[in-house]
């Protein structure tokens, strides 16, 4: 079960995958202020839990501000549709944010095919995801469906 195309790989193509094989590990951060402060301007959550350090000790009991649950999906989306390339699609995905992310931790996410379509007229691949922090603790489950184009679409040189 070997991994299959990088970002910056070769566009896969559904004949070529197969359940088991693996969808490139990526690694973020480590988590500054700065991204979280970012994606709570861009989200307009102004939410101190994001990133203020001092409040979050005293209210939250928690040790430094989390990254928000949506800028951590969006980085575990971002693996995905970079392997997938430009002509996959993305067509469903279902995400559960299992633990959190804080100032100073590493994000690494990975995923792997569970299932595949029979037919190349219908190229679906069902993707298990996976995210976990710089100690291999789980952050994120989740599970995507996916098309890959087929030998036949690829255009004519």
């Amino acid at each position: 079960m070997g991994v299959i195309s990088a970002a910056t790989s070769a566009q896969p193509w559904f004949v070529d995958v197969q359940v088991g094989d693996q969808i490139p590990t990526r690694e973020f951060g480590p988590l500054t202020i700065l991204e979280t402060v970012r994606w709570a301007g861009f989200q307009e959550n102004w939410a101190r839990l994001h990133f203020d350090r001092d409040y979050v000790r005293e209210h939250s009991g928690l040790r430094t501000f989390i990254a928000s649950g949506a800028y951590r999906q969006a980085l575990l989306l971002r693996v995905v549709t970079d392997w997938i390339g430009t002509r996959g699609w993305l067509r469903k995905v279902n995400v559960r944010q299992t633990s959190p992310t804080y100032e100073g931790d590493l994000m690494r996410f990975s995923g792997r095919i569970v299932e595949k379509s029979e037919s190349p007229a219908d190229p679906w691949l069902v993707c298990e995801l996976q995210g976990e922090n710089q100690d291999g603790q789980q952050i994120m489950t989740g599970r995507c469906t996916v098309t890959l184009p087929t030998r036949a679409a690829e255009p004519k040189g």
